[in-house]
């Protein structure tokens, strides 16, 4: 899914450091959608803000005059507080773009629309513009959203592109994406339903993101309880990739669940894996991840120097199976449990692993 914002929907946010732009990010992330800006609209935002500042300095500048007129004194004021309206001004179009990168939002390039077809459709009258010609901006927006309209996989039912717009009334008609934009979508052979127009954020989230939070976490119950969900067994999938993983494996120091006297320790056998669900979320139109733990009982082969052996007491002793693997060192076995994170990246109809990823984790809680 794409998310787009309008901008009505920064003039209530202009740093987009806000609560509602934040959940907004995180639920867009936990379900795989991303989210986009128009380049019509990053320009309109900076534009308004400018505007907000300019119109903080008429006032301020109406306050000193105001002031001058009641006391008959001269009032300037300094040059410093010019400066700091000039230099926001100026700052803020590099801080806004920086916001966007670090909150992961895309930005959607001017369309290549001629002006030829958009006074054809203005002079029409087909939404966005209005009867009084008014829309040019809303126009290049909606121009815009139709670059990033694809033909979907159907994880999920329609609509695939979102467009968080307050002012939604002028895209709609009575409560639906109004005819002359299905029309649109129509002509791209793209299903009219493709796009959807909410009046805000949180309009979206608890129609969208909850509901599809809730199929996930289904998918995720069904993998705890029954280890698959369609075609991936989770269990299978552990196991072959934990014999590929641990088997033979040897550990260092840093990753060795034994004490530093039990050197070389090396996987001999892996018991049975118990398998904890963590996340099931989607990451793109195609994918979703899988992350779990594992925690699994291995037996290690390991040497143990005889000096060392000497000083341990009975209880500290693992399995020696040769006293005398060679002239200082003897040969030995003993349990660990291993702990594991897997992520299994799988297509969103669950019928392959596309890629996956496997890390060792927390095995110093297990030293002994």
């Amino acid at each position: 899914m794409k998310v787009v914002l309008d901008t009505n929907i920064i003039y209530s946010d202009f740093h987009l450091n806000g609560a509602k732009i934040k959940d907004l990010c995180e639920s867009a992330k936990s379900i795989g959608a991303t989210i986009y800006i128009p380049a019509v609209v990053i320009d309109e935002s900076i534009n308004k803000y400018c505007e907000k500042i300019q119109d903080c300095k008429t006032k301020i500048d109406k306050v000193f005059s105001d002031f001058e007129r009641l006391t008959d004194k001269k009032v300037n004021l300094s040059q410093k507080s010019i400066d700091v309206i000039t230099k926001e001004k100026e700052e803020y179009a590099k801080f806004f773009y920086a916001q966007i990168r670090r909150l992961n939002i895309n930005i959607i390039p001017y369309p290549s629309t001629s002006h030829k077809d958009l006074v054809s459709r203005d002079l029409a009258r087909k939404r966005p513009f209005q009867e009084s010609g008014k829309g040019y901006r809303d126009a290049l927006i909606w121009e815009s959203l139709l670059t990033i309209c694809t033909k979907p996989n159907d994880l999920f039912d329609m609509p695939q592109v979102v467009f968080i717009n307050k002012n939604h009334k002028d895209f709609c008609l009575e409560g639906d994406l109004h005819p002359d934009l299905r029309e649109d979508l129509s002509k791209l052979n793209i299903n009219e339903d493709h796009v959807e127009v909410v009046e805000n954020i949180d309009v979206f989230i608890k129609k969208f993101a909850k509901p599809k939070q809730k199929i996930l976490q289904k998918i995720k119950d069904d993998f705890q309880s029954h280890g698959s969900y369609a075609d991936i067994n989770i269990i299978h999938e552990t196991e072959q990739r934990l014999d590929k993983f641990l088997l033979y494996r040897q550990f260092d120091y840093e990753n060795s669940p034994f004490r530093q006297e039990f050197e070389n320790p090396s996987v001999v056998e892996i018991g049975k894996p118990e398998i904890k669900l963590d996340e099931v979320r989607q990451i793109s139109e195609n994918e979703v991840v899988i992350e779990y733990t594992v925690n699994v009982e291995c037996t290690f082969d390991f040497f143990l120097f005889k000096a060392d052996a000497m000083c341990m007491d009975e209880e500290e002793l693992p399995q020696v199976w040769d006293n005398d693997w060679n002239k200082h060192y003897m040969a030995a076995s003993d349990t660990a449990t291993i702990n594991l994170k897997f992520f299994l990246i799988v297509d969103n109809s669950f019928t392959k692993v596309l890629s996956d990823d496997i890390e060792i984790i927390d095995n110093a809680d297990y030293q002994n």
